[in-house]
């Protein structure tokens, strides 16, 4: 009996081993690589909220595999992980994980996003008119970046409103310079800085009034023949606004003649302050966060990628169309044409 029963599993036993080395051999093919679990888990903490663990994840990643296919999407969502977090110590660590990341891979498909990011982080933390503006000078800076290395980019439009939105800003810190200055009857002070944000931000919504604020104040400065000049720029190039009715008054009060209108730039500057009308650099968050001292943004990157994606679906569905009537044509048949024809001119079938 013991010596069929030692039989019998010699038999079976290799049953068991191929079994096992099957089951073994299936198990190995459904292993995740460790880089790819630990990006997932990465990326998830990142997905909930959870920062400082997506951090740890990512950058255990990159520290333990620095040569694996997610190294540069590690890097990416380390940029994400402060960028979404928020805080002007996050936004300053976001981007420069934004810029680490566009040195270490410049070809990437996202390095342009993570350019688009490092200017809307620091449009978050640009301040109102009366404080610091560092971070608008940085955004600034970092929108010019954008248009000399991605020229072609999709985002190019969105990046010149943003730097409008960014100059404009920059102007009025000018101004409320010079007002400052006039104020206390400092007029060389104010008529410098009134220059500047005409000379310098040409595009700024509020030329008119800082032309008449120059005016004023070299006439304070008893200097009527150079506050002429502005008095007639704002006669003959804004005779649209309030302004250019007092500027003729103040013309005349000093012995000048009243210039003509110059139609043209006239005509220039009066549409290009329309297309300015309701226009403010992110007014309500700045009128808002003068009582705090620190005015944030909207997300301009998701606004422009919203933007962008709006755009190419629409032009997808367009080429998609237009595909589908060179089809149309090439069967003969212009169902567009065929429905607006009239019916006068539908052939009349021919008697047999």
């Amino acid at each position: 009996m013991t010596y069929k029963v030692r039989l019998c599993f010699l038999c079976i036993l290799p049953l068991l081993s191929w079994g096992c080395a099957q089951k073994s051999a299936s198990l190995q093919k459904s292993v995740v690589p460790p880089d790819q679990t630990l990006y997932e888990t990465g990326t998830k903490y990142l997905e909930k909220g959870q920062y400082l663990r997506s951090r740890l994840a990512l950058q255990t990643m990159i520290n333990t595999y620095p040569d694996s296919e997610k190294t540069a999407d590690a890097y990416y969502a380390i940029g994400d992980s402060y960028y979404e977090e928020g805080g002007t110590q996050s936004w300053l660590q976001a981007e420069q994980q934004y810029k680490d990341f566009i040195i270490f891979f410049p070809a990437h498909p996202k390095a342009p996003d993570a350019q688009m990011k490092i200017i809307s982080a620091n449009m978050k933390m640009m301040g109102a008119p009366d404080r610091d503006q560092q971070y608008t000078l940085r955004a600034e800076q970092e929108g010019f970046t954008f248009l000399e290395m991605y020229p072609n980019h999709d985002f190019v439009p969105i990046v010149k409103q943003d730097l409008r939105i960014i100059q404009d800003k920059l102007a009025q810190k000018e101004e409320s310079i010079g007002d400052f200055y006039a104020k206390r009857r400092n007029y060389g002070a104010a008529i410098g800085r009134y220059l500047v944000a005409m000379d310098k931000y040409p595009d700024y919504h509020n030329i008119p009034e800082v032309l008449f604020k120059t005016a004023n104040a070299l006439l304070e400065s008893n200097n009527p023949d150079e506050a002429g000049i502005y008095l007639d720029k704002l006669v003959s190039e804004y005779p649209f606004t309030e302004y250019a009715q007092e500027a003729k008054q103040q013309l005349a009060a000093i012995g000048k003649p009243i210039p003509q209108v110059n139609t043209e730039l006239a005509e220039v500057n009066e549409a290009k302050m329309k297309g300015q009308e309701g226009f403010s650099p992110v007014k309500p968050l700045l009128d808002f966060g003068k009582a705090l001292g620190f005015v944030g943004s909207p997300d301009r990157y998701e606004e422009a990628r919203e933007i962008v994606e709006t755009q190419r679906a629409e032009a997808a569905k367009a080429a998609e169309e237009a595909a589908a009537r060179e089809a149309e044509k090439a069967d003969g048949i212009d169902i567009v044409e065929e429905i607006r024809k009239p019916v006068s001119e539908e052939t009349e079938p021919e008697d047999k």
